[in-house]
């Protein structure tokens, strides 16, 4: 995703900054990059400008270069000491008949428990570790159709989306394929180094601006 903003600044012509040694690169940014195979509803591009332009500007040169899907929300300029940092994610993933009566039954199990414990693989010696990811689990729900949840994230961590979707039974290819991420929260910002709110499909735009949100 990335390469392909990339590519789009660069046809734009557009004034980004770039990496400074032996092989520069854009200065851009995804603020909450997205698990491998989730679609997305909600995403945050960061983009450092090496020269004045507008967000507007900005924001009209880019949408011509985009390929068709991504779509721009808005663009805005923001004071590069209050760079957002996102604080939670909202996801949703379509149920068979099958799934859906079996994840009703687990949910409220779930919800009670104050530890979910998963294991994950240390990154500094590739042991197994049991984490416990109940504190990140702000919400839960689901219906005849839909199953839908809400993770907290920042500094100290965040469950991953294939770890809730173990805890129901739930964690197979095809279900993976169709998890969406569709709403991201972020700490406050003050409008003020170009950011893009983008979303990568069409006619599914979040109606407010996380950023604006309580």
């Amino acid at each position: 995703m990335l390469r392909l903003f990339a590519r789009a600044v660069r046809r734009a012509g557009l004034p980004i900054a770039y990496s400074q040694g032996y092989n520069p690169r854009p200065r851009l940014w995804l603020m909450l990059p997205r698990p491998l195979g989730v679609s997305c509803r909600d995403d945050l591009l960061l983009v450092e400008l090496a020269d004045n332009c507008t967000a507007e500007e900005f924001a009209a040169r880019l949408a011509q270069t985009l390929p068709a899907g991504i779509k721009l929300h808005s663009s805005f300029r923001l004071s590069p000491a209050r760079v957002p940092q996102p604080t939670s994610a909202a996801y949703t993933l379509e149920l068979s008949q099958q799934d859906a009566d079996k994840v009703a039954r687990k949910i409220p199990a779930l919800l009670d428990s104050s530890r979910l414990p998963v294991q994950r693989l240390s990154k500094r010696n590739a042991k197994s570790q049991e984490v416990n990811i109940r504190p990140y689990l702000s919400r839960m729900r689901s219906d005849l159709t839909e199953l839908s949840f809400t993770l907290a994230c920042g500094p100290a961590g965040s469950a991953k989306p294939a770890e809730v979707l173990a805890l129901l039974d739930l964690d197979n290819p095809p279900n993976r394929a169709k998890l969406v991420r569709t709403e991201v929260t972020y700490t406050p910002v003050q409008a003020e180094q170009g950011q893009l709110k983008i979303n990568d499909q069409e006619d599914l735009w979040p109606k407010t601006h996380p950023a604006a949100k309580e």
